[in-house]
């Protein structure tokens, strides 16, 4: 009888570590991927068409290393100041059925290029 009782329990604890896996997972592959993309962001020139460059690689990574592991994936790029960044998110994988998680990774970073020593160069050249 004891069994009879403990037995959904201990399925749905089971089902719970699996999720809880599934999430901690989903979330080092949508940070890897925006890291991925902010990195192409970032090294591009300004005007050179470098969201939809940084867009792709971060869908990419996404698609290569977790295919299945981010339903409703959504990249987006922006740029603030000197800095580019890379948003990905998405649905995790669910195992339990009632439970679904929402994943979001940022990664930015200082756009690379050259600033000079005098004048007023305190930006990149042609940047926002």
């Amino acid at each position: 009888m004891e069994w009879a009782l403990l037995t959904p329990i201990l399925i749905f604890v089971m089902l719970a570590v699996v999720q809880f896996a599934m999430v901690y997972h989903a979330r080092h592959v949508a940070l890897a991927a925006a890291q991925s993309g902010a990195r192409t962001a970032r090294t591009q020139p300004a005007g050179a068409g470098w969201r939809e460059e940084a867009v792709t690689k971060a869908t990419e990574d996404v698609r290569k290393i977790g295919p299945n592991l981010l339903g409703g994936l959504q990249v987006q790029a922006g740029e603030a100041d000197d800095e580019r960044w890379v948003e990905v998110s998405g649905e995790a994988v669910r195992v339990i059925p009632f439970m679904s998680f929402h994943v979001s990774q940022r990664s930015r970073g200082p756009i690379e290029c050259f600033r000079p020593d005098v004048d007023s160069g305190v930006a990149c050249q042609g940047a926002q």
